[in-house]
């Protein structure tokens, strides 16, 4: 936990807030905070800052908060991602919210085995705690809202109708043997779309490519699903960096 995350109907009117959940236990037993230690904080949607614990019996932490930095910006990355397996769901969906991807849609696709829309780890729950502790470990107070698509063309219809309809304008296609992602036109924000394991069918690559997707590669490397995401959104954060360096 790099960055306490609050909601906002936790904050009392005195700018406290009250833990008694696994966000105080990982406090008290990894972090080792101490009574009169500040932290870094955040309110989910919100401003960043501190928190100063004021007491702790053990069971409830007391925190007084003092906020005053704009809120996180989320990366203007938005993330198409064909349902991984349930073993990985997890950390994927973790490591897109650390980057701090401004959504994530999660699709059903030709080569997605049908059992992983039926995964208890696409519950509610399990995936708002993942997307939680992901903004948590990456210090972001955005929190990507995410959305399941249990038919491929349902999302591709509802997104992008056309080359040109939809947003955003850039739109990009992760593709092993592709040209390599530097090479493309970039303008911000962007969509990226990364396929399952075994990739997408030639239908889907056409039809991302109708739709106004540009094929792209990271490099040589046949990557799993997890890597491929921390290698493209790496990639595409120091393009974006440079970008803005005017480089």
């Amino acid at each position: 936990m790099n960055l306490l995350l609050v909601e906002p109907g936790e904050v009392a009117d005195d700018a406290t807030v009250a833990l008694a959940d696994r966000r105080a236990e990982h406090l008290r037993r990894i972090v080792g905070v101490t009574i009169g230690q500040t932290i870094r904080a955040g309110i989910v949607g919100g401003k960043l800052g501190t928190a100063e614990v004021s007491s702790d019996d053990g069971t409830t932490m007391i925190l007084r908060l003092s906020l005053t930095a704009p809120a996180s910006l989320p990366l203007p990355i938005e993330l198409v991602l064909a349902m991984p397996r349930p073993k990985v769901l997890t950390r994927v969906i973790e490591t897109a919210a650390a980057f701090g991807v401004a959504r994530i849609d999660l699709t059903n696709a030709w080569r997605v085995d049908k059992s992983y829309l039926a995964s208890p780890r696409l519950a509610h729950a399990a995936l708002a705690y993942a997307l939680r502790f992901g903004a948590e470990q990456g210090a972001t107070t955005h929190v990507p809202p995410l959305a399941i698509h249990d038919r491929f063309m349902g999302l591709v219809d509802s997104r992008w109708p056309s080359a040109t309809g939809g947003t955003p304008a850039t739109r990009l296609l992760a593709h092993p043997g592709a040209p390599p992602i530097e090479q493309a036109a970039l303008t911000w924000p962007l969509a990226v779309a990364i396929g399952p394991e075994g990739g997408w069918i030639q239908r889907e690559i056409d039809t991302f490519v109708e739709r106004g997707f540009t094929a792209v590669s990271i490099g040589a490397p046949i990557l799993r699903v997890e890597a491929a995401l921390s290698a493209t959104l790496g990639q595409l954060l120091l393009l974006q960096r440079r970008t803005d360096l005017g480089g």
